[in-house]
């Protein structure tokens, strides 16, 4: 038990963390567009402000997914929770969580794989030599526009499948019953509407 409730502190730590970059991100979306928006009425198109505007909003994407799993606010076919029993609504709650633990962990190795640290480290942390050994060129894809490393923007994946996992691991945890479940979709939305 000792362990579990570990898992459910770590996953408000994360939470709380990723309302945080939701928040930023959120900002620089709406702070880019209305930027290009602006300079676009003078005739003068900033490429770079697009771009970044649709980095922000793909990072945003992948945390704010994450912390709707945790919520439990993710969009879901509500039909069979309607109309079946609370045994069946348990039974797609557990393996719903089940579900996306798997995913959340299988995404997890596979961006270890595709980070390929270790044969990073193999080579000395040489950069040619990795991609000539792995053809994997993940380290040194660029943007369009601002010519920025792609590596930087692709850190969301490992972020997400790490806080993916330990959130559907603590929804799994209380739907079956080793920890008390607490409804947190009203902290979430507390500040709309």
């Amino acid at each position: 038990m000792l362990l579990i409730r570990a898992l459910r502190r770590l996953s408000d730590i994360l939470s709380r963390i990723e309302r945080g970059m939701l928040i930023v991100l959120t900002a620089a979306v709406a702070i880019f567009v209305l930027m290009n928006v602006t300079f676009r009425l003078f005739n003068v198109t900033l490429a770079w402000a697009d771009e970044l505007a649709i980095l922000s909003m793909t990072l945003g994407g992948f945390v704010g997914a994450s912390l709707m799993l945790r919520a439990r606010t993710d969009p879901a076919v509500l039909l069979l929770h309607e109309t079946g029993g609370k045994a069946l609504v348990k039974g797609l709650r557990i393996a719903i969580s089940l579900i996306a633990s798997v995913f959340g962990l299988v995404l997890l190795w596979l961006c270890w794989r595709w980070f390929n640290l270790p044969a990073l480290a193999a080579v000395g942390f040489n950069i040619g030599d990795f991609e000539m050994a792995t053809f994997n060129f993940l380290y040194t894809e660029r943007t369009p526009v601002l010519a920025l490393p792609y590596f930087w923007f692709f850190l969301i994946m490992p972020w997400f499948s790490l806080t993916l996992s330990v959130h559907a691991l603590t929804n799994l945890a209380e739907d079956i019953g080793l920890i008390e479940a607490r409804p947190l979709a009203h902290e979430y939305t507390a500040g709309e509407g």
